[in-house]
């Protein structure tokens, strides 16, 4: 397993033991496979921010959810761990 965003192998962690999401010790992007929906919100909501934050607070991240209909939907790009809310996408 290597982290989508920098390509890092070494020191990947699960973020809650069983939840299949990981954590890059280096750029602390976190993704994940076998998600449904609704169990990825509880790491990045599905709501924009209103304001700007500084790019370095930032962090990556890419899921690989089961949605309604049972379809498979990629979720990725950035948002700000704070507040959980999506910055930038793709």
């Amino acid at each position: 397993m290597k982290c989508p965003a920098c390509n890092r192998q070494r020191g990947i962690q699960e973020v809650k033991p069983g939840a299949w999401v990981y954590q890059c010790p280096r750029c602390q992007a976190i993704f994940g496979k076998h998600l449904y929906m609704g169990d990825s919100y509880q790491y990045v909501l599905p709501y924009w921010a209103k304001e700007e934050v500084p790019a370095e607070k930032l962090r990556y991240y890419d899921f690989t959810c089961l949605a309604s209909g049972n379809k498979i939907v990629r979720r990725h790009g950035w948002y700000d761990p704070e507040t959980k809310l999506i910055h930038q996408t793709g």
